[in-house]
């Protein structure tokens, strides 16, 4: 591989040359990028990729048939340019891969906001579908002022910053910056020390509580195997509601207040801001410990007639190991490309991708697609 400078010349002779998974350059719109790092992270998986390295793949990035990309996407593709293409010159008779963008997300919104006044005017308040449809997703947004974009340094400790982004900026910021690798959160080097987990903690935290409650629930007075194991899967069950709900309602929470902003970026901003971040997929311990004890503490308030049934530990468990698994597929979906897994993990994959990159307003269901079919924002 050959170094380059930024806005070096590079012949499409040599870009050529660059057609392996280890050494992957593309070229769109004139600009040459260097994906090497990226191809596996690429949302799409890297297969969609492979017989395309090594050449101009502007008219592939706009293919809505085969891999449709948002601005988002096209966003993230700054970070590994290596330099223009030599003899490129702008296209006359069609527009450039990002007009072409531009103009359909433009299209969309207006669409959108067009469907939202007929809504209005009929007074049709009651489609759940119709009003989520009409909520014009911050992925799509691209109407964030430039100035307020150069403000910020990402390089720089994200926390002291975030009060440069006030009001609704925040959500547009978090949103048009979606893929960075790496961020800096705290000033301070212990504080940030704690925002970096490996993935596999959860298994370590959330199986013994998981097996006790299991096994607590079976030893009540009341209880048996068979009861306590259809009340495990039941909260198994509930988990996939409970994530719908957090996802779409908290962690999706419309924010402008420098609080609320503040409040966002740490149970929720920070993973669409570095979804490739292996460090910090997963829910930070200190909250979900705190989640899980208010909970524990909850469910101790049920009576005696009703504990001894053993109902409400098996209850937790189910719910406890729907976490654990919501935590799990999450990463795969991030960091893995499983190639014998069952078709239905590679949909719901994509359909969580498509929320990080296309449209953050559709696809909140991360272990099931079930209550995104029943709310309509598949």
């Amino acid at each position: 591989m050959i170094e380059s400078e930024q806005n070096s010349s590079i012949l499409l002779s040599e870009v050529k040359k660059h057609n392996e998974k280890s050494d992957a350059w593309v070229v769109i719109d004139g600009q040459v990028y260097d994906i090497t790092s990226f191809i596996y992270d690429h949302p799409g998986g890297s297969d969609i990729l492979v017989e395309h390295l090594g050449e101009d793949i502007s008219d592939v990035f706009i293919d809505g048939q085969l891999h449709e990309h948002s601005l988002v996407a096209y966003n993230m593709l700054k970070q590994y340019s290596i330099g223009q293409l030599a003899g490129y010159r702008k296209p006359t008779t069609k527009p450039t891969v990002l007009e072409y963008i531009k103009n359909q997300q433009k299209l969309k919104q207006e669409k959108q906001k067009d469907g939202a006044d007929i809504n209005n005017n009929n007074n049709n308040n009651n489609n759940n579908n119709n009003n989520n449809n009409n909520k014009i997703s911050y992925t799509s947004d691209n109407s964030i002022d430039e100035k307020i974009l150069n403000s910020i340094d990402v390089n720089k400790a994200m926390v002291p910053q975030l009060k440069l982004l006030e009001g609704k900026n925040y959500l547009k910021w978090i949103h048009s910056q979606t893929g960075l690798n790496k961020i800096i959160i705290f000033d301070n080097s212990i504080l940030e020390l704690f925002t970096r987990w490996p993935w596999w903690y959860i298994f370590i935290l959330w199986i013994p509580i998981i097996t006790a409650c299991y096994i607590y629930s079976i030893i009540q007075e009341k209880s048996s195997v068979l009861v306590s194991t259809i009340i495990f899967f039941i909260g198994l069950f509930m988990w996939s509601l409970i994530e719908y709900i957090l996802h779409r309602f908290v962690f999706h929470l419309e924010t402008s207040s420098y609080w609320g902003n503040f409040f966002h970026f740490f149970i929720h901003g920070i993973h669409h801001l570095t979804p490739m971040d292996h460090t910090r997929l997963t829910f930070p311990p200190v909250f979900s410990v705190l989640i899980g004890y208010g909970a524990y503490k909850l469910f101790l308030k049920f009576p005696d007639s009703f504990q001894i049934t053993g109902i409400p530990w098996a209850l937790y468990a189910g719910i406890a190991c729907g976490y654990m698994l919501y935590d799990t597929f999450h990463y795969y979906f991030h960091h893995a490309d499983i190639a014998w897994l069952p078709t239905i993990f590679k949909t719901i994959k994509t359909n969580h991708l498509n929320h990080h990159f296309k449209d953050d307003n559709r696809n909140f269901g991360v272990t099931s697609p079930i209550f995104d079919y029943v709310f309509g924002t598949i």
